[in-house]
């Protein structure tokens, strides 16, 4: 197996799509000490109460926003909505899962898996199953959470030696 293993998920889309099922493979996969990383746009104060209040486990949360707002790169309106340049917000999800050496990325927006050099998942709600670009390899969420762990363990495996 892939040494440290890091599988960051998207949280609005995927992880509130089914709660319970990221409950379940979260825990199994912080079980095997592999890293769960939260990816969002919103807060994390935000994104965190909701993991907690589902008692969904994970290993840590980025928030775009909160990295644009510490560096001054957000600009919010009177009714509270904010804006950051399209350039640098979609392109952010990417370049952080690069930067932190993530090995697989799991989002239902293809816009953001057009930035990604990362293996990018791409996740399909209403069906629940992913598949990861640029290889064309299929999970299927629909399985165990131990199964689709196990499947995407054999992905990257299969990714990485070639």
């Amino acid at each position: 197996m892939i040494n440290p293993l890091k599988i960051s998920i998207d949280y609005h889309g995927v992880i509130t799509s089914n709660p319970a099922f990221f409950k379940t493979f979260n825990q199994i996969a912080l079980n095997k000490n592999i890293e769960i990383i939260v990816l969002s746009g919103a807060q994390s104060i935000d994104v965190k109460s909701y993991l907690e209040k589902n008692q969904i486990p994970y290993s840590c949360v980025w928030s775009l926003l909160d990295y644009f707002k510490q560096r001054n790169l957000v600009s919010f309106n009177d009714d509270g909505s904010f804006h950051v340049a399209d350039d640098i917000w979609d392109k952010a999800k990417a370049r952080y899962c690069k930067k932190q050496n993530i090995n697989l990325h799991i989002d239902d927006s293809m816009l953001y898996g057009l930035y990604f050099q990362t293996p990018f998942c791409l996740y399909a709600p209403s069906i629940q199953k992913c598949q990861i670009l640029k290889k064309n390899i299929p999970i299927d969420f629909n399985q165990s959470a131990q199964k689709v762990l196990d499947d995407m363990i054999k992905a990257l495996e299969n990714l990485s030696s070639k």
